[in-house]
């Protein structure tokens, strides 16, 4: 048969769309990708489940790690997928010099051979944000094209395959989790050709949001508002004079940060980790809450200011644990997500990104928390945001974007 290509670029039929469509009606997968970031195997998750279900399909991926690149938590899931499936493997590419760079896809269905090749990784920036561009070659499994990208694939096969790839992930974890501990990553540089000649970088926050709506991270701002709603349900109790066992209080309180067991309302990612140190100080955080609820009417860098001074003496006192900035501003968003935005490490990246540099969150004042509170609400209002919440929401979205565009 003749060969038919077609030109794949993330313009306008992003490699998303082609990639999920040809994936969706393949009997056979073979995957070759420099590396795998967990937003790759989100944006692919449903369509994955859906293929590994049939008996009769077949695949493998083959990934490298280049410097730790590759994310473990989205071999772990493909593994999870493929297990104890006989027609379906995961190989990581892992050669003594250089870096695995490959970028191919290949789907068969029937006799049909359908290959995209190109510049695109399996990630979301990858398949819908950065600049790429790949051919997609449709030909015939006879065909001498289809040979030789078939025989590259199974030299990969023989040289890297390992029947224990479990053990293999966890020992490229290990080294990984060893080598950022003792080499703390920070954002990789990022020329840009038009700086902004004041203010914010609005064109490149449009650019995200373009793809926002349309990503697996995407966070519903109903469902999130609802989510705050009820989580200051819960701080209304505990700001109240009401009678709180231990129990009673970890009912109210896990759900907001996510403790083991609870729904999480809060969105910010790791505070529950500290947090369980909160539940030795229950009768001061309480207080905490109070004050805050008290003084929610006041000028941000009052409150802010007010809350932060309280939480800083009841530590150095050893009356409470637990509690940073974080916490803080999400309680303050809580209460009026239209004037207090949350503050942590994330929307001070993206800040830093457009052209809004501020200090670490831990060594915000009042002052400083008021101009950044203002700055938000004006970028939320260009962006015809209704609340923090959604600003919260899509910088985060941003963040780990960046974070995979950074490695």
């Amino acid at each position: 048969m003749a060969h038919t290509i077609t030109v794949i670029t993330n313009n306008e039929t992003n490699h998303r769309f082609w990639l999920r469509k040809l994936f969706a009606e393949a009997d056979e997968v073979k995957i070759a990708v420099a590396f795998l970031k967990y937003s790759g195997y989100a944006n692919l998750k449903d369509v994955l489940e859906i293929f590994y279900k049939s008996r009769a399909k077949k695949s493998t991926f083959f990934v490298g790690l280049g410097i730790g690149a590759t994310d473990p938590k989205a071999l772990r899931r493909i593994c999870t997928l493929i297990q104890g499936r006989s027609n379906h493997e995961l190989i990581l590419c892992t050669p003594d010099a250089g870096i695995f760079h490959s970028k191919l896809y290949m789907f068969v269905t029937g006799r049909i051979a359908k290959i995209v090749i190109g510049s695109a990784n399996m990630t979301e920036g990858g398949w819908v944000i950065n600049d790429e561009i790949s051919v997609l070659i449709e030909t015939s499994i006879n065909s001498p094209e289809y040979s030789q990208f078939d025989s590259y694939l199974k030299k990969l096969y023989t040289e890297y395959r390992t029947e224990n790839i479990g053990g293999l992930i966890d020992e490229y974890e290990l080294q990984l989790n060893n080598y950022v501990k003792d080499h703390p990553s920070v954002m990789a540089f990022k020329f840009r050709r038009r700086l902004p000649s004041t203010g914010v970088d609005l064109n490149l926050l449009k650019a995200y949001l373009q793809n926002y709506p349309y990503s697996r991270d995407y966070i519903d701002p109903e469902d999130r508002q609802k989510r705050y709603e009820q989580a200051k349900e819960n701080l209304d109790i505990i700001a109240s004079s009401v009678s709180l066992t231990s129990d009673q209080f970890e009912d109210l309180f896990g759900p907001l940060v996510g403790h083991a067991g609870y729904d999480k309302l809060w969105h910010s990612g790791s505070i529950h980790r500290k947090s369980y140190s909160v539940l030795n100080y229950i009768p001061v955080f309480r207080e905490l809450v109070r004050l805050i609820k008290e003084n929610i009417g006041m000028a941000p860098s009052v409150v802010f200011d007010r809350a932060k001074s309280f939480t800083k003496e009841k530590i150095q006192r050893k009356q409470l644990a637990g509690i940073g900035v974080n916490i803080i501003t999400e309680i303050l968003m809580t209460y009026n997500p239209r004037k207090f935005p949350n503050l942590n490490k994330n929307p001070l990246a993206v800040l830093t990104l457009i052209g809004e540099k501020y200090s670490s969150a831990t060594n915000f004042r009042g002052e400083d928390y008021e101009s950044y509170a203002a700055l938000l609400l004006k970028i939320a209002s260009t962006l015809h945001m209704n609340s923090l919440l959604e600003i919260d929401s899509f910088f985060n979205y941003i963040y780990w974007r960046l974070m995979e565009e950074g490695q």
